[in-house]
């Protein structure tokens, strides 16, 4: 799934005011991923509970590092 760019903005911000941390936001051909630039405690939950008002949720890597929207 794909994350509307006005809503990409709202999670850049919110995880800059909580966490202190830069959301980087990546657009392939096949699609849109996120990463960060650091492990950050709690933020799979976080952005899991951001995403549950669209009706979606993260997948993320194994090393927490970044994720895709399913």
């Amino acid at each position: 799934m794909i994350l509307k760019f006005d809503d990409v903005i709202k999670l850049k911000k919110l995880i800059l005011k909580e966490y202190n941390a830069k959301l980087h936001m990546h657009d392939t051909c096949g699609g849109q991923y996120f990463s960060f630039d650091k492990k950050l405690d709690g933020i799979e939950k976080f952005i899991n509970e951001y995403l549950s008002q669209y009706n979606m949720s993260a997948k993320f890597s194994q090393d927490s590092l970044s994720f895709y929207v399913e």
